[in-house]
């Protein structure tokens, strides 16, 4: 086999393509079946175009050789008839092959930290990628030569080979003097290799390939040859020419020309130099190579434009980076790239090119475990997982993919969205389902007002959340539970069934990242054939990981439309031996160039050191050659770095980039550049307190709620009730006083209920039935979070004054009439137009004379009630229920909370209840204020920002207003 090596730079294809014509010359009639093999396809385009450029400088036209990758080629080979054909694994049967192996490893997962699913998952992904590399690295170099031939007809045969090279290469390493993580390693690759892995499949493959190949074998790289490929090099130049043509880094290519740029490249980064195969024959640390101590006080003439930008912040430089790359195609360049070397920068700029509308196309391959399909997958999960939880389901449902026909759809989701906040139910499929159940009401009993005022549409709304709660509910009902273990064959299947109940299997084949998804789950369903798949077991948590895990594995191709001019984003090492109209790199900081990973325990360098594997060193050289070949092949560089991190800590540039740099200013042509920020003119225009005119969005319908927010600070109502900027309510796992409030309602409801159906009048007995029902619910309420504890404590402590309070009452003729029903009045008004009034009453009480009472439940003790009573404006809530009820004659508040010991008053009363004074009085008033309230805001009455500090605390329309930064806090004109 011949070897030619050249300098890398743009003429490195010329001059491989001339010498390939050459070559091909002196190899006859054969030369017609001759194949040129470059590493990826994404070189192939720029090797065809220089043989095609060679052969007309020449001056003999001639028909192109294939230019094909291994990959390609091996197309072409026709099945081994005569052979036992051997099925290659899949990854998902070999990645389940090792989580099965260390799942009782309990040593092993606490020494890396594997303690979680997902983590053992990534420990298993992790070994089998080691001992892949061992495979690569080992088995063909050391223990399978010309002596064994892993061709043999038989499987069981080709096995006992393949495990007695692995026993020859084992002893051969273990020679050595390896540590204690090198040998756990090996034991793990020696474990798990076999002769249906993809690297024996595939050197078998190509072994079978170089006997049948007819032409000479070019071969076109920028780096060497992976030991497999270098094996198919050396079987196939036993049989036909071989050539192999790569890159020089030794620096020994005579100066002149592009080569002055090319050897001052190496004395800046003596890194480049270093022999990158980390061969066990090979000093990893040998040194390169002497170059000229002094580098020339003058650049070469033929250099490429290189720029240095600076930018503060992620964001900054990815905008640079952006605005560079439209600007070139602004200036009429077809073909500019953007090397992402800093991923989140990159991604970045990605968003903002498809905002600009630039052409893309994405090399890099993002995880298809990042796109929306997989994220509506695995949030199925975690609704699965946590009984139904809130957040998880509500994501679900605003899928595209989840029930993508259901009708009323839309509405239904912002149904289910709204009340499932209003009620704070985090979870748990009964309380969702309650929250849409049909009331039945018995005969008699107070009409639901929402249900009498719901129209049509809205009841089929409703209907339609109840439907969608009940199918996600009975399909998680199928689903085997907590930690039990169940065959492989079983989750694919329950998998398989939600993909059609849930519909999404339709919504995922119309989705491009939706197929590939499809396509990646399809090739589960070959596990349960596999030796490890038929036996496996899994849990829910084991089995979701595993799911995680193929996602993280499998790259995302999204598809590109077809541009004459466009830009391509690709990692460092995709921008060997191609040409560019001009380049961007982006992460070029001393943090992210050169780039390194983490060492873990077992697989740390000092570990690939001893098993001879690619180290640190060997990266860093690779990285620095990939760097070079950037500024070798294209004429115009910009390399941007940001000056503060994620974290807010400081970055310096890369020490590659800076002794580039210094050497420029030296020179007298420094490189250092500065992006331009993007300049928005502005002044401050300090303005008064604003006073805002909507009467087209004066509400028709008022609650006690909104018109205490119109009193409290007419700003805030104008933001939150008219335009509608109040927001959803947040939902949380921790627990709230609002929480406790609401089970309390629920608790005296079903409490007075009951009394009232059985006419208990007994005390004791009354306040024992109120303890059980205390007790269930609370016992609920602790289940899901202990720190209910501390109110159930205090409950407890509350119910024999209420139940004696309670007692006191229906003595003076008031007995218990109703308790959460919704009511609704329609207040007539001058203009016409009725006034529409609508809120829950907490309860409602029935005296001697047929007159009723209001009366409102608060978790507050009876001395913060009586300072509310002294001002009814205040709080308008009670009397509002005055006019929600028309026969009501009194109003009181409740306290649900306990009193200070040594009190000025310990009756049950005194401790229980406050009534407001003159109801009947505080019930004109507010009507005759709403009225008149009313219709001004509809003739259009100003809502200047009027509110107390109690008002303005936890005001959502606080950056709205600008409290704080007026010019003058004087009241402005309201007359509109």
């Amino acid at each position: 086999m011949t070897r030619l090596s050249f300098p890398p730079g743009p003429s490195f294809l010329d001059q491989a393509a001339t010498a390939t014509w050459y070559f091909l010359d002196h190899c006859g009639p054969a030369a017609t079946g001759a194949h040129i093999v470059v590493p990826t396809a994404a070189q192939i385009p720029g090797v065809r175009q220089a043989l095609d450029a060679a052969a007309r400088a020449a001056g003999q036209p001639r028909l192109l050789p294939r230019v094909l990758t291994l990959g390609h080629w091996l197309l072409d080979l026709p099945p081994d008839l005569a052979a036992d054909p051997t099925p290659t694994r899949g990854h998902a049967a070999r990645l389940l092959a090792v989580q099965q192996a260390i799942r009782s490893q309990d040593w092993l997962r606490t020494a890396f930290g594997a303690q979680t699913e997902g983590a053992a998952w990534g420990l298993a992904q992790t070994l089998l990628s080691i001992s892949d590399e061992l495979s690569a690295r080992w088995l063909e170099d050391a223990a399978i030569r010309g002596d064994d031939d892993l061709e043999g007809d038989d499987s069981d045969e080709r096995a006992a080979l393949l495990q007695g090279a692995l026993q020859r290469t084992y002893a051969h390493l273990s020679e050595r003097f390896l540590g204690q993580e090198a040998q756990i390693v090996l034991a793990f690759w020696q474990m798990l290799s076999g002769p249906d892995d993809p690297l024996p499949a595939r050197r078998r493959a190509l072994q079978r390939m170089a006997q049948q190949v007819a032409g000479p074998v070019v071969w076109i790289g920028p780096t060497s040859p992976e030991p497999v490929e270098a094996r198919f090099l050396e079987q196939a130049g036993e049989l036909v020419p071989t050539l192999e043509v790569g890159y020089d880094w030794t620096g020994a290519s005579e100066a002149g020309g592009e080569s002055d740029w090319y050897r001052t490249l190496l004395a800046l980064w003596p890194e480049a130099r270093r022999d990158g195969d980390s061969s066990a024959d090979s000093e990893p640390f040998a040194a390169p190579p002497a170059l000229p101590a002094a580098l020339s006080a003058e650049l070469p003439a033929e250099r490429p434009r290189v720029r240095v930008i600076g930018s503060a912040r992620f964001e900054d430089e990815a905008a640079a980076a952006a605005d560079q790359l439209v600007q070139w195609l602004n200036e009429g360049r077809r073909h500019v790239a953007l090397v992402a070397h800093d991923r989140v920068v990159a991604r970045r700029a990605r968003a903002l090119l498809a905002r600009a509308g630039a052409p893309v196309r994405d090399e890099t391959g993002w995880k298809l475990s990042t796109t929306r399909a997989a994220a509506a997958l695995m949030r199925w999960f975690d609704v699965l997982a946590r009984d139904g939880d809130s957040a998880a389901l509500l994501d679900l449902l605003k899928s595209p993919f989840c029930l993508p026909a259901f009708e009323h759809r839309g509405a239904a989701i912002a149904l289910m969205e709204r009340r499932i906040r209003r009620a704070v139910v985090t979870g748990g499929w009964a309380r969702l389902a309650h929250l849409f159940a049909e009331r039945e009401r018995a005969a008699g009993a107070l009409v639901d007002a929402e249900t009498m005022e719901a129209s049509d549409a809205e009841l089929q709304i409703r209907a339609a959340a109840r439907t969608l709660i009940a199918t996600l509910a009975d399909e998680a009902a199928q689903w085997p539970r907590g930690l039990a273990q169940q065959p492989l064959h079983v989750w694919l299947g329950r998998l398989d069934a939600m993909l059609d109940t849930l519909d999404m299997r339709v919504a995922l084949a119309a989705d491009d990242a939706g197929r590939q998804l499809l396509d990646a789950l399809a090739k589960l369903g070959d596990l349960p054939d596999d030796e490890t798949g038929s036996h496996a077991t899994l849990n829910q948590q084991e089995f979701r990981a595993m799911l995680s895990a193929l996602l993280e594995s499998v790259a995302y191709k999204e598809p590109s439309a077809q541009s004459q001019s466009r830009i391509t984003i690709l990692p460092l090492n995709g921008a060997r031996m191609r040409r560019f109209d001009g380049v961007v790199v982006v992460g070029c900081d001393d943090a992210q160039l050169p780039s390194s990973a983490a060492e873990l325990m077992f697989f740390s360098n000092q570990m690939r050191r001893e098993l001879g594997l690619e180290d640190r060193e060997a990266r860093f050289a690779q990285q620095a050659r990939d760097l070079a070949e950037v500024l070798l092949n294209n004429s115009d560089v910009v390399l941007t770095w940001q000056r503060i991190g994620s974290r807010g800590e400081p970055h310096h540039v890369s020490g590659w980039i800076e002794r580039l740099s210094a050497c420029c200013a030296r020179a007298g042509t420094p490189i250092e550049a500065s992006a331009t920020p993007a300049l928005h003119d502005t002044f401050a225009q300090p303005a008064g307190m604003p006073a805002p005119v909507a009467p087209e969005r004066v509400p028709e319908r008022w609650s006690a709620q909104a018109y205490n927010t119109l009193r409290r600070c007419p700003y805030q109502f104008f933001a939150s009730r008219m335009l509608g900027l109040s927001g959803l309510d947040t939902l949380s796992d921790d627990l709230e006083k609002r929480d406790i409030g609401n089970l309390l309602h629920r608790v005296l409801l079903q409490y007075h209920e009951e009394i009232h159906a059985s006419g208990e009048r007994d005390s004791d007995r009354r306040l024992a039935r109120l303890r059980e029902i205390s007790d269930t619910s609370f016992g609920k309420q602790i289940a899901e979070d202990g720190n209910a504890i501390s109110y159930y404590r205090r409950w407890m402590e509350v119910l024999p004054s209420y139940v004696a309070w309670q007692a006191e009452r229906e003595e003076a003729g008031w007995h218990w009439r109703g308790g959460e029903f919704d009511a609704g009045v329609d207040v007539a008004m001058p203009d016409g137009v009725p006034l529409r009034l609508a809120g829950r009453i907490d309860r409602l009480d029935k005296g001697p004379d047929g007159a009723h009472a209001v009366l409102d439940y608060k978790t507050q003790p009876a001395s913060r009630l009586r300072r509310k009573a002294g001002d009814a404006e205040e709080d308008c809530q009670l009397a509002f229920y005055g006019l929600l009820r028309a026969d009501a004659v009194a109003g009181s508040w409740v306290a649900l909370e306990g009193v200070k010991q040594g009190g000025r008053d310990s009756s049950p009363g005194a401790q229980r209840e406050v009534d407001l004074p003159e109801f009947q009085a505080a019930v004109t008033w507010l009507e005759r204020q709403l009225r008149h309230d009313v219709v001004r805001l509809r003739q259009g009455a100003k809502l200047p920002a009027i509110g107390d500090a109690a008002a303005c605390t936890y005001c959502d329309a606080r950056g709205l207003c600008r409290k704080g930064f007026w010019e003058s806090t004087a009241l402005p004109d309201l007359q509109s």
